[in-house]
């Protein structure tokens, strides 16, 4: 079949699964780029792009193991999502061959198409909607995705916990995630693996600890730096990060943050609270779709953060149910020329959009996406699959909230993406004809 004579299911779709492959091959690249990847094996049997096919789909229609993958490979439906001839009770190929190919896949050119995906949203004017479309917003936050006493890897991190009367050694993977927050989508940039203290030696430091969390975020940023410059501006960070190693690295950067602050002995708040005890509120305001009434105080130009040598702004809102209720407490640090121009009210609604990356992302990934499975664990293998889980939640993101506009908060239970995932995979069962990869890629 050539690019020609493609059928009109594949040019022309009117069901959501094929218009999902349009838009991953057409629109954004996706497909095409993934076909490209290559593995270590030396003489396989099932090419590279038949395997990662078959595990971008174990994501996009959230199959909860790589088992399950293998028996989905010996139905009808799979067979023709993989292009191949339907031979039902045959299998494409086995679920140890998806772990050899995940074992050794190449990551760079994994994480280069994820890249990339950002890139195009750029091109395509995704996130500049919305009130805070000039301030392109990134949530950094670390994420344990699992955790086990028994199954583990060379690049398992460890530590002593108590289970019943006994302490015993748990091996996790933990790592710091940048989500690009949006007001249609919100999609995942890049993340960082914390590493062992084995690890963190090879690479010639002297330590005999894990790293911790900021020392994995400092890494990630510098790498957003390289990758995406400043079209990056602003950092929403929760309260482990107002230290003067962060401040700096970021505003050397040019970039901006706000951070959240509670430790009120600690500064800059000890300042900023000492200053607001005894001024009026600045600002008062109404978010009447929250049904809450928020009052702020603000200074700035505070200096007595010893190991940050610029100036922070801090913001202190208290925030009140309009019908009565307990009143939340929010203090944020601005760091960052621009950031510390932003509006009062701004401030504050970029500080509680950091929450969207526990809903949007974490919330979701654990409880509907099964990543507290351990599809492979391998230690390319946990990187490589999480790159694709990443890259197929990208590109549903944008599927469902840009190209069909369906709402971010739905009130209709069909608009969901859980119910297009289960209308997609009741598509899959009654399509027509083995999808032709080789022209179906060749016409992009």
């Amino acid at each position: 079949m050539t690019a020609a004579s493609l059928p009109r299911w594949l040019t022309e779709p009117e069901r959501k699964l094929e218009q999902f492959l349009k838009y991953g091959r057409k629109v954004y690249d996706v497909l095409p780029r993934l076909a490209r990847v290559r593995d270590g094996r030396r003489r396989p049997q099932v090419s590279t792009a038949d395997v990662i096919r078959a595990l971008f789909f174990t994501a996009v229609l959230r199959l909860p193991s790589l088992n399950a993958l293998e028996g989905e490979l010996k139905r009808t439906p799979w067979q023709r999502l993989l292009g191949g001839k339907a031979e039902p009770g045959h299998k494409s190929f086995s679920a140890d061959t998806v772990a050899r190919v995940l074992d050794s896949l190449q990551l760079d050119p994994l994480r280069q198409i994820l890249h990339a995906l950002i890139h195009q949203t750029e091109r395509k004017k995704v996130f500049r909607d919305g009130p805070l479309g000039a301030q392109r917003r990134v949530a950094l936050d670390g994420w344990e995705p699992f955790s086990s006493y028994d199954r583990h890897c060379t690049d398992c991190l460890t530590r002593t916990v108590l289970r019943g009367e006994h302490r015993v050694l748990q091996y996790y993977h933990q790592f710091v995630v940048a989500l690009l927050l949006g007001e249609t989508a919100e999609l995942v940039l890049d993340f960082e693996p914390l590493r062992t203290a084995d690890m963190r030696r090879q690479n010639g430091e002297s330590t005999d600890r894990h790293d911790g969390e900021q020392t994995a975020a400092l890494r990630l940023i510098d790498r957003l730096h390289a990758t995406f410059g400043s079209w990056l501006h602003l950092f929403v960070l929760d309260a482990l990060y107002p230290n003067g190693p962060v401040m700096t690295r970021l505003t050397e950067l040019g970039y901006g943050a706000v951070i959240t602050v509670k430790k009120e002995t600690d500064e800059p708040l000890k300042e900023a609270l000492n200053l607001m005890r005894h001024q009026p509120a600045v600002k008062t305001w109404e978010n009447l779709q929250r049904k809450e009434q928020i009052k702020a105080w603000d200074i700035d130009e505070i200096e007595t953060l010893d190991t940050f040598g610029g100036k922070v702004r801090v913001v202190r809102a208290e925030v009140s149910p309009t019908r009565g209720g307990k009143t939340h407490v929010w203090c944020a640090a601005v760091v960052g020329q621009r950031a510390r121009q932003l509006r009062v009210q701004t401030i504050h609604r970029i500080q509680r959009s950091r929450w969207h990356e526990e809903n949007t992302a974490f919330n979701q990934w654990t409880q509907l996406w099964h990543l507290t499975h351990v599809y492979r664990h391998k230690p390319g293998a946990v990187v490589a699959l999480l790159l694709l889980w990443l890259l197929a939640f990208n590109l549903m993101q944008l599927f469902v909230y840009r190209r069909l506009r369906r709402p971010r908060v739905p009130r209709d239970p069909c608009d969901t993406i859980r119910a297009l995932v289960a209308q997609m995979a009741q598509e899959l069962v009654t399509l027509k004809a083995p999808v032709p990869w080789a022209a179906l890629l060749d016409s992009s």
